[in-house]
């Protein structure tokens, strides 16, 4: 039986409860962080609570705050009660408004809720095609991470459908954004290329990790609008989760990648950075 926290409570998974006039759970009204764990210790839990405070502030929400040490005190009790105190784990943290009314946002009505579980070993190359839509980015809630994810979840299983692991947007100014549920990264004559954070996808944690690192490396790499023909130039493409790290993508529609060494060492140095 898994073990959950919520406001300060361990529970049994049995014993959670969700109010039927919750905002998260009738609206999607709450954002959450999905949080890698290394034996026992949680990663870039800083880095994590950075950008859902970004989203607090993005919806207008002033009046929740959170202490991130005792939060992370939390998740390291959470994993030693659930036995995932060695490998990958992963963590959920969730915020969600609560109860209160639907013309007000920031109710002062909010809980939380951390969920942990292990993560398996997955083969490294993805197979990716193209969404049928494009992803708006001039919506309020472009670029957070909110639990109003049905369309993400959508291009996921409809990729998987069509023989495919994963599905890349464009936005609707027809420049390349993410992919459901990662950021994308294009390499081309040994440098790397990677939608600006105005073309509306996620300030992924392990994407600014990936930029940072590249830079250690003198990698070059470009934040910029990037177009289908920066696309077909591509020599390569990746993608960066939190969970998964920089994953290499084996084939786009019926074009096949032959992995780069530039990828192969940006995968060691994220390997080598995720077992400190």
């Amino acid at each position: 039986m898994a073990i959950v926290w919520c406001d300060g409570k361990y529970l049994d998974e049995t014993e959670f409860r969700v109010s039927p006039t919750d905002r998260g759970l009738c609206h999607g009204l709450s954002l959450f962080e999905t949080i890698l764990s290394v034996d026992g210790q949680p990663k870039l839990v800083v880095e994590h609570f950075r950008r859902l405070k970004g989203g607090l502030l993005r919806l207008n929400i002033r009046r929740i705050e959170l202490d991130d040490y005792a939060l992370e005190e939390v998740m390291i009790e959470l994993l030693r009660r659930n036995g995932l105190e060695s490998g990958m784990a992963r963590i959920r943290f969730t915020l969600s408004m609560g109860e209160g009314p639907v013309n007000l946002i920031d109710s002062g009505h909010a809980w939380k809720w951390i969920t942990v579980s292990r993560v398996e070993p997955e083969a490294i190359g993805l197979r990716l095609t193209l969404a049928p839509w494009r992803k708006d980015n001039e919506s309020m809630l472009s670029g957070i991470k909110t639990g109003n994810y049905a369309e993400h979840l959508i291009a996921l299983d409809m990729a998987r459908h069509e023989g495919f692991d994963e599905m890349l947007f464009f936005n609707t100014s027809d420049e390349l954004c993410e992919a459901s549920m990662a950021n994308v990264f294009l390499i081309r004559d040994n440098e790397l290329y990677t939608p600006g954070l105005d073309s509306g996808c996620l300030p992924g944690v392990t994407r600014e990790l990936m930029i940072r690192m590249a830079a250690s490396q003198k990698i070059p790499c470009h934040t910029k609008s990037l177009s289908k023909k920066d696309l077909s130039k591509a020599e390569g493409i990746f993608l960066t989760s939190s969970i998964k790290g920089p994953v290499w993508v084996s084939s786009f529609q019926a074009r096949a990648y032959p992995v780069l060494p530039v990828f192969d060492k940006l995968r060691n140095l994220w390997l080598e950075s995720m077992r400190k």
